[in-house]
């Protein structure tokens, strides 16, 4: 078992769920019928499987291990250094979207400059796809209004917060003697002490995906841009947000996956290709498209292989990376910025290779290796040792030779 001052596994995992978000959006540009002209490019069955597999499980992975420092945080300094610490970590960077948009569009027009202002120009009249759906990067609700685009996942945070703070003010002021508390570790002890864990977490969020005509099973978990809050998202990400709270409550219990990680592994690449078989490997970007005994067995193998990723992954870290690792803490401080800042370089690089002629792979492996260096450098130089490192991770780093 790993200190408990230093949870580096836990820190891996959540940096690798941001990282992922790097490779996903990369994939994006290559699945079938994309909705956005700007981004499209020739589709590949491989991108869509690259897609559809890393969706499955990220988010849900990067919520419970939020769930999990949450409460660490909590107890630490206090429901005010809380508030104080995730205002400025999360809220402030929440807030700065409209700036990162504009970088956005400013790696678009980058990346086309070299081939012309007429081609640039081309870009911003391509036509509608043929079956128009809502925007990428992945599934996201339609209207109008206020859009947080890739940092939705940071609003959602604030709202998981807000009612974690609630239900604990709650449970302090009608269970003051830790009887509910003591309930819920139980359930827990239960849900982690064996391989039925995952059916155990699924079993809600599969009911109510079930039943939810809306639901477009290709797409999983919804990634809400919207103001508005969805119901599947608080649901699916709320339920993994609060095991994380509660396993802080109980750290061997989490700690044990690493004893067999292999299995939910082996277990998660069964299901995720049961739920390809079923589904198909090209992308249904709106409307429900399973019905009877098909939708009652996708929602099933799709919602346990979530959980089996996500136990396969914090267990694999835990087995792996307990122990201080420069580079993996290192990639850990930078995952926070690149994903911040990962759309930009990410079309920067789509736009930039669009008029040759090579296949999708080599465009795919030149966007998440070229991002990863351009991002790397940015938070070396413009970030780690700066103000802007204190506001994304909490401290500034020392520069390297200096007397700090």
């Amino acid at each position: 078992m790993q200190p408990t001052d230093r949870l580096h596994a836990l820190d891996a995992v959540r940096a690798f769920a941001l990282l992922l978000g790097l490779v996903l959006h990369s994939a994006a540009p290559f699945l079938q019928d994309f909705p956005m002209p700007v981004w499209a490019d020739k589709p590949s069955v491989v991108a869509a499987v690259i897609y559809y597999t890393i969706h499955m499980f990220r988010m849900s992975a990067f919520y419970l291990i939020a769930g999990f420092f949450a409460r660490v945080l909590v107890e630490r300094r206090g429901v005010q250094g809380f508030v104080k610490d995730r205002a400025k970590r999360v809220g402030i960077p929440l807030l700065m979207f409209p700036l990162i948009a504009v970088t956005i569009g400013l790696g678009l027009v980058l990346g086309a400059l070299p081939h012309g202002i007429d081609f640039l120009a081309t870009l911003t009249q391509a036509p509608a796809p043929a079956q128009p759906t809502t925007p990428p990067p992945v599934a996201v609700e339609v209207g109008g209004g206020l859009d947080f685009a890739h940092l939705w996942f940071l609003y959602y945070l604030l709202i998981f917060y807000a009612l974690a703070l609630v239900l604990r003010t709650l449970m302090q002021k009608v269970d003051p003697h830790a009887v509910i508390a003591a309930a819920c570790d139980r359930l827990v002890a239960f849900i982690m002490s064996g391989v039925w864990g995952p059916i155990v977490i699924a079993l809600p969020i599969a009911a109510y995906l079930w039943q939810l005509n809306t639901w477009t099973e290709w797409l999983g978990l919804p990634a809400p841009t919207k103001l508005t809050p969805n119901g599947s998202a608080l649901i699916g990400y709320g339920i993994a947000f609060g095991l994380g709270w509660l396993l802080n409550r109980q750290l061997p219990r989490l700690l044990a996956l690493q004893n067999c990680w292999w299995l939910y592994l082996a277990v998660a690449v069964a299901l995720t290709v049961v739920c390809l078989q079923l589904i198909g490997t090209t992308p249904l970007w709106q409307g429900r498209h399973l019905e009877g005994t098909d939708r009652i067995y996708y929602t099933l193998a799709y919602i346990i292989g979530l959980w089996c990723w996500v136990f396969a992954l914090v267990g694999a870290a835990v087995r792996f990376l307990s122990g201080p690792h420069p580079y993996v803490r290192y990639l850990a401080d930078a995952s926070y910025w690149i994903y911040l800042m990962h759309m930009t370089t990410i079309l920067f690089f789509l736009t930039l290779l669009r008029p040759y002629g090579l296949n999708w792979s080599i465009k795919f492996l030149i966007m998440v290796g070229g991002s990863l260096l351009l991002l790397l450098l940015s938070y070396h130089y413009w970030v780690r040792f700066t103000w802007i490192g204190v506001l994304l991770n909490g401290r500034r780093h020392a520069r390297p030779g200096s007397s700090q």
